[in-house]
C-alpha cells in the first residue's frame, strides 16, 4: 500500500509530461511494462540489472535478466509480472524488446554464415544478409546478437552478444 502515493505521483507527473508511466500496466492483468536504459549496478558477486525509467529504477529478475544485462546501455522495453519481493520495484522478465542502442534501432537474431555471407536470422524467420562484420563476429556464429546498421539496413555499425552460441 505504501507504493500507491508514489504511483499516483508518478502517473500524474508522467501525464503532465505527455508520457505514459513505465510501471505498472493499467490493464489489471498483472503484467507490468518497464521501459528505459538497461544498467548493471553493484560489484560482483552482487550485480543487479535495472531498467532506469522516468519514474525510477526497476530491478529485472528471472531467466532473461542475464540476457537483458548483456545489452547494458541500450534502451529496452521489458514485460512481466511485478514481484513485490523487495522494497525496490521488481519485474520478472518474461519478454523484452531492445528499443535503441546509441539512438539506433537494433535488429535481434541469431548469427549464421551461408556461402561466406553473414546472415542474421530473426525470431520471425526473416533473414537479413549483413555487410561487414569482424572475424570476432564470424566466430560468434550461432549466438543470439543485436546489430545496428547504416541506413541501408545491412552494413554493420555495432553489434553485441546477448546469448553465446549453444544456448
Amino acid at each position: 500500500m505504501k507504493r500507491w502515493p508514489l504511483l499516483v505521483t508518478a502517473v500524474l507527473g508522467m501525464a503532465a509530461c505527455g508520457r505514459e508511466p513505465p510501471v505498472p500496466n493499467a490493464s489489471g492483468s498483472g503484467t507490468q511494462v518497464a521501459e528505459g536504459t538497461i544498467r548493471q549496478v553493484g560489484s560482483a558477486p552482487n550485480v543487479t540489472t535495472r531498467i532506469e525509467t522516468g519514474a525510477g529504477p526497476v530491478v529485472v529478475i528471472g531467466p532473461l535478466a542475464l540476457e537483458i544485462a548483456r545489452a547494458a546501455g541500450a534502451v529496452a522495453r521489458v514485460t512481466g509480472p511485478a514481484t513485490g519481493d523487495s522494497e525496490a520495484d521488481t519485474i520478472r522478465a518474461e519478454a523484452y524488446q531492445l528499443v535503441s542502442v546509441d539512438g539506433m534501432s537494433p535488429l535481434v537474431g541469431v548469427l549464421a554464415v551461408d556461402a561466406g555471407s553473414l546472415i542474421l536470422v530473426m525470431d520471425s524467420g526473416r533473414q537479413m544478409n549483413l555487410i561487414g562484420g569482424s572475424a570476432r563476429m564470424r566466430e560468434a556464429t550461432g549466438s543470439k546478437v543485436w546489430v545496428t546498421t547504416r541506413d541501408d539496413g545491412r552494413s554493420i555499425v555495432r553489434w553485441g552478444i546477448l546469448i553465446d552460441r549453444g544456448y
